[in-house]
């Protein structure tokens, strides 16, 4: 049986965004290396800069609704699926009109309920980390069929101490968003059952700015080669 078709094989989610420093060349670059990695989604940011910081410092690693046509027929060309974390209303139906078949909530986005309803009703599967969400002391904000919750940290970079990391068989989150610097935090959310791991990805840890902070604590071709062999070799191991 080819990995691809293992039960409970984790899925490994590459984002791509703000690691892209604005260029849609380096956009297709950087899912090209996704895909040959074994990631099996790419996944970018879509927001105002203006709207979501009240400021303009990321308006060049914004994408445009042209733009993210054009990454999207990139993407169905090479065979990824492509999805993004929405941040506001009018960037939720780009992706409708796109048929995207994944979307995210971001954490920062998980109280801006008229939002996340709209997202939600779309019926297509919906991730949702809960790093900036207290679900200790707070109720789960949405019970849907198609929401799965993501266990993260909101720290760039996140230390492997800062990490609860949850039995994703017993646990209500699904998967694990990372932030940390490495691999081991993702080989080990893995080898506890997530059914999704996300990390940024990047072709060049030592570049980045005030804007751009994932770099460091990102993936890079190789890391994400090491997860896919992880998660392959685990996924295996549980079907025997």
């Amino acid at each position: 049986m080819h990995y691809k078709y293992l039960k409970n094989r984790t899925k490994i989610i590459a984002e791509i965004h703000p690691q892209h420093h604005g260029s849609i060349d380096e956009v297709k670059r950087m899912i090209l290396q996704c895909k040959i990695g074994g990631a099996d989604f790419v996944k970018v940011q879509l927001y105002s800069s203006k709207k979501l910081f009240n400021d303009t410092k990321r308006t060049y690693i914004e994408i445009t609704k042209k733009e993210l046509s054009d990454i999207k027929k990139y993407s169905d060309l090479i065979g990824i699926e492509l999805f993004a974390s929405i941040f506001d209303k009018e960037r939720i139906d780009w992706c409708k009109k796109l048929n995207f078949n994944y979307y995210k909530i971001a954490s920062r986005s998980v109280e801006d309920l008229s939002l996340c309803k709209k997202i939600i009703k779309i019926k297509k599967p919906t991730l949702i980390s809960l790093g900036m969400f207290d679900y200790k002391k707070k109720k789960l904000p949405f019970n849907e069929k198609n929401v799965e919750y993501l266990y993260c940290v909101s720290k760039y970079p996140t230390t492997l101490s800062d990490i609860e990391m949850p039995d994703f068989n017993e646990s209500f989150f699904k998967g694990y968003s990372d932030h940390t610097i490495g691999t081991s935090a993702c080989i080990y959310a893995i080898s506890k059952g997530a059914k999704y791991v996300e990390k940024h990805f990047t072709t060049n840890k030592a570049t980045g700015s005030q804007t751009e902070m994932a770099h460091v604590c990102s993936m890079d071709f190789n890391d994400l080669k090491v997860i896919r062999e992880f998660a392959d070799s685990f996924a295996q191991i549980g079907n025997k």
